[in-house]
């Protein structure tokens, strides 16, 4: 049975459609075992100064991961991989695990020792109790960009093999040795187990991707001083791009931590359930199209088709709009619902919940933009047109953490603005609103950028002007199933209390139900052509016709 099991989850898949699918399934599971996660930590620790320790000692790891993608990143080790047989693949997995495996023990070490002088300097708000928490989680996780990196190099591996399946479990596994951390660790260990059950998780990531090509290991060759240099070149050069745009995004996520750490305790907390709540929708509508784009854009400008390149870059954007727009709206209406069912038990107080809905419909203005600059930037990466990708998210970075930076320092002194959004977003009386600019400046930012991509990427390689149609069709469809989710919501009300987590969920089910039902009548009014085009996939899927 056993082996059965093993089998089935590191056989190869060589249907695309079959690896998107299983590839899709692990990652619904993944973000929901992500939600379990931040329950469990809401209900043991509520938004307090446990979990802003927590959350700060993520940003120092983070960010050296993020650095040392130079060395481990898939987009670049996949396609040098792929080229190479069994022999030669064994020699650049062997440079780059030794190049890997030296610089991340040493930056590591380094760290180490210098992590108790950084973190009163990175978040100066923190109490002493709390500042030694972030010091100890730290130096526990900075082991943590170690496993992952060794993990990520073995997923490169993992992707040529095409076993699909094992490499979507790996973060599954992440997730549930964080939980495990949380329920276990913690009452033996004290708050240390928190960052051992990190740890723990990433130990679990690694041998899920290496037990399937153990039987690789005979090809790795220890390198020589000639074969160790080219293959660092070969692999750090095409990385340096997203290496800087995840560098600049784990910059800027250390910054707003580090703001927050300025307001009242709480607030970072709060900044992170809200993230991650938002990025749920990212993940499954823009990462994945960004994800599915890519190999079909490089094929397309291998063969200069610039037409149909551009041609699938809008219509990728277009059906973005289409589907995170309504998503946008009913997570505005629904902000205090979908914080109270995901989060609100325990120590997880009626306050934690008013200011992280309030972060949290912030944040998802800025989804569709999110979302289209993923395209763009593979789009350029596509086109091996790395320089505007790296202006954009690295100026971007520099203006939100500034433009955050200021805000919080203006909102304590504009009272007029502080009440206008304390009673816009229903958060009287609550403290730490000031730190709503962080995720407003990151928006707007966002929004901007976003603008400045599409115009940039119009101008060299053409525009469609249904995108436009689409954005006004999409917005006004989405606005009427707000408004429709919002008068369910208050229809409703006085009858179902919101004493009971069964009578927060079935408000949120009804106004959901509502708001989708209005969003599609209308989209149908409108003759919308992307609603058109789903109504057909789904039509023929259900009477058993391939697509056209």
């Amino acid at each position: 049975m056993v082996g059965r099991v093993l089998e089935a989850m590191t056989r190869p898949i060589r249907g695309l459609h079959e690896a998107a699918y299983v590839l899709a399934g692990f990652s619904v599971l993944s973000q929901v075992l992500a939600l379990v996660r931040d329950r469990t930590f809401a209900h043991l620790y509520g938004a307090g100064p446990t979990l802003d320790a927590y959350f700060a000692a993520f940003r120092i790891p983070d960010l050296i991961f993020a650095f040392l993608t130079l060395f481990v990143s898939s987009f670049a080790l996949v396609p040098l991989l792929s080229a190479r047989e069994e022999k030669a693949q064994g020699a650049l997995v062997g440079n780059v695990l030794f190049a890997f495996g030296v610089v991340s023990v040493l930056a590591s070490a380094i760290l180490w020792f210098f992590i108790p002088t950084l973190v009163p300097f990175m978040f100066p708000g923190f109490t002493l109790s709390a500042q030694a928490d972030t010091i100890l989680l730290s130096q526990i996780m900075l082991v943590q960009p170690i496993l992952l990196g060794l993990s990520s190099i073995a997923t490169s591996v993992i992707q040529v093999m095409r076993r699909f399946v094992i490499y979507a479990l790996a973060p599954v596994l992440y997730n549930c040795g964080i939980i495990f951390g949380a329920i276990f660790l913690v009452p033996e260990m004290g708050v240390a187990g928190l960052g051992w059950g990190v740890v723990f998780g990433a130990v679990l990531h690694l041998l899920a991707q290496v037990i399937p090509i153990i039987g690789h290991a005979k090809h790795i060759q220890l390198p020589t001083l000639t074969s160790l240099r080219e293959s660092v070149i070969e692999v750090a050069l095409p990385s340096v791009p997203r290496a800087l745009a995840l560098s600049s995004q784990q910059v800027l996520l250390l910054v707003f931590a580090s703001i927050a750490s300025m307001t009242v305790a709480g607030t970072i907390s709060a900044l992170s359930f809200a993230s991650n709540l938002q990025s749920v929708p990212l993940t499954v509508i823009g990462i994945s199209y960004a994800a599915a784009l890519f190999p079909a854009l490089a094929a397309m400008m291998a063969k200069k088709d610039i037409v149909g390149f551009t041609k699938e870059v809008w219509a990728s954007v277009r059906h973005i709009i289409f589907w995170t727009m309504p998503a946008i709206t009913l997570m505005i209406v629904l902000r205090a619902h979908i914080v109270r069912i995901i989060l609100g038990s325990g120590e997880f107080s009626w306050s934690d919940t008013r200011l992280t809905a309030a972060i949290l419909a912030l944040f998802a203005l800025s989804l569709i933009a999110q979302s289209v600059i993923l395209i763009f930037s593979r789009a350029y990466y596509a086109a091996q047109s790395s320089l505007v990708p790296i202006i954009v998210n690295v100026g971007g970075t520099f203006v939100a953490a500034a433009s955050a930076s200021y805000g919080v320092w203006w909102l304590t002194q504009a009272d007029f603005a502080r009440n206008f959004l304390e009673s816009l977003f229903r958060v009287e009386n609550v403290p730490g609103t000031e730190v709503l600019m962080i995720p407003l400046s990151y928006s707007i930012t966002i929004m901007l950028a976003a603008l400045l991509f599409g115009y940039l990427f119009a101008r060299r390689f053409g525009w469609e002007g249904r995108t436009v149609d689409t954005l006004m069709t999409s917005f006004s469809a989405s606005v009427i199933g707000g408004a429709a989710a919002y008068a369910t919501l208050t229809l409703i009300g006085p009858g179902v209390p919101l004493s009971t987590f069964m009578g927060v969920l079935t408000q949120a089910v009804s106004a959901f139900v509502a708001g989708l039902a209005a969003w599609a009548a209308t989209l149908y009014l409108l003759e919308s052509r992307e609603f058109k085009e789903v109504v057909a996939i789904v039509s023929q899927k259900l009477k058993g016709r391939p697509n056209a």
